[in-house]
């Protein structure tokens, strides 16, 4: 089965049924149809409260867990050793949530589905948008 690791906003543009690029809405049919996995890092949680918090955006983790309560590919990738360890590797990208979800990706040896360029073209992971 093919899996996916989700950014912040891939998620959250995901779930208000947002447009998102050719081969991200590809990915996440697959992903209701059951066809894909989608790991959800934990930062991810953590950034979406975050934003919650300071009024940026509408969906919180509720949300986000009811989500994950209608649709069992969609996953909890919980914070491990081995993301630390990619993580510490990682010094040259310097926002602290990319970091962590980029080492969430390559511990597991997936893509992100992120339309952050920054990801994109750091060329540390396979990225999936457009």
């Amino acid at each position: 089965m093919k899996a996916y690791v989700l950014d912040t906003h891939a998620l959250l543009w995901y779930l208000r049924g947002r447009r998102v690029g050719k081969r991200a809405t590809r990915a996440f049919r697959e992903i209701d149809r059951g066809a894909s996995r989608a790991w959800i890092p934990a930062i991810v949680l953590v950034e979406i409260a975050l934003l919650r918090d300071r009024g940026r955006s509408r969906i919180g983790l509720a949300e986000v867990e009811a989500s994950m309560g209608r649709n069992p590919e969609l996953q909890l990738l919980p914070l491990d050793l081995a993301q630390v360890k990619e993580f510490a590797l990682l010094r040259g990208a310097t926002d602290p949530f990319d970091r962590l979800i980029v080492s969430a990706a390559r511990s597991i040896g997936c893509p992100v589905v992120t339309a952050d360029e920054r990801i994109a073209a750091s060329g540390l992971v396979g990225v999936i948008w457009d």
